[in-house]
């Protein structure tokens, strides 16, 4: 049995353009604890292998503290640790791969695939680096020595494109038991292809709107031809997107402290007060964007008071809504829809 910490696509040192300066250097801050979390989660787990399947940086530019953060949690990790540089982190002459010291048990992919046998472990690990932004080499199948065959590779199996391009074919006949896979940063667990196991944890932490909900890094045990991963999550601010109806109460995780949250509201409705709905429910969330995506209710009320059987019928319901709770009236907007569709001849509304 083999407990290898699978991770990827870190993108320390985002930008965060969207954000403050300030915000953007505290954002930047919180990235850096990443390595020491995922480092504790392999100590802690008895994993002997930590895969870091690419773009650990964002970018060429890297900070001094950023690059000191991965030192020291490296230099306290009881794996091996194996990174195969990505296409926002290429390994070339002037990168911190090349330029930076790194610890003994650390091992830098830096070109083609090649491996590195670990006998006191049963394995093989092979991987390959990106040495610039894109990059239109294979995967090329390996022969078994009776080892477990293990992968570190940023590339992407979905679709073909200028980004190591793995096709199903190329998986099936990789003759690798474990495949570590970064670049694509929506979690997909451990699929198989032939015999070989491949998946890829997604971005260890979201950076936008874009990237939503919880990220982290895999927990792989393999055995017997046998493997079981488990997603981990890494603590850090998490994006959500919720959608409301407008006049519905929004269903709110218990606790919002840590969550970046984007509100949209739909359906009918006149003007939201978002000021109003911003000060009642900002201090709940680390940080929160309210979206008014409503569009105005249809003319219920036009025909109030002109005396047709239309008219007395909104009538009536025009009266309860000026006495209604808040919470009511939108009951009460559907009903005059209601009748309206029906004096009409019209579908029912949705």
């Amino acid at each position: 049995m083999l407990q290898i910490l699978h991770a990827a696509d870190l993108h320390l040192d985002s930008p965060f353009a969207g954000l403050s300066p300030e915000q953007a250097t505290q954002r930047r801050g919180l990235q850096r604890q990443l390595p020491g979390q995922i480092v504790d989660l392999a100590n802690d787990l008895g994993c002997r292998l930590l895969l870091l399947a690419g773009d650990v940086f964002d970018g060429e530019r890297v900070c001094p503290e950023t690059i000191e953060a991965l030192q020291a949690a490296f230099a306290r990790c009881r794996a091996r640790v194996f990174i195969a540089p990505g296409n926002h982190d290429p390994y070339d002459s002037r990168s911190p791969w090349a330029c930076a010291p790194w610890p003994e048990n650390v091992h830098i992919f830096t070109g083609a695939q090649e491996s590195v046998t670990l006998p006191e472990l049963g394995c093989r690990v092979w991987g390959a680096a990106f040495t610039a932004g894109t990059c239109h080499d294979g995967l090329r199948p390996v022969e078994s020595e009776g080892l477990l065959e293990l992968g570190v590779f940023h590339g992407d199996p979905e679709k073909p494109g200028p980004y190591r391009y793995l096709s199903q074919a190329e998986l099936e006949a990789s003759g690798l038991d474990y495949l570590a896979l970064g670049h694509i940063h929506k979690t997909s667990l451990p699929r198989k292809a032939g015999k070989t196991w491949y998946g890829w944890p997604g971005v260890a932490l979201g950076r936008g709107f874009d990237e939503c909900g919880v990220h982290g890094v895999f927990h792989v045990t393999l055995d017997g031809g046998g493997c079981h991963a488990e997603l981990l999550p890494l603590s850090g601010p998490r994006y959500e997107r919720i959608t409301v109806r407008a006049g519905e109460e929004p269903v709110l995780p218990e606790d919002c402290s840590n969550l970046i949250c984007r509100l949209i509201f739909t359906g009918e409705s006149e003007p939201l007060d978002l000021e109003r709905l911003r000060e009642t429910l900002a201090p709940r969330f680390l940080a929160l964007e309210l979206r008014d995506e409503t569009t105005p209710p249809p003319a219920l009320w036009d025909s109030c008071g002109d005396g047709t059987l239309r008219g007395l019928a909104m009538d009536a319901l025009r009266a309860r809504y000026d006495r209604a709770e808040p919470a009511e009236r939108p009951a009460i907007v559907l009903a005059a829809r209601y009748v309206l569709a029906a004096l009409e001849g019209r579908e029912a509304p949705c």
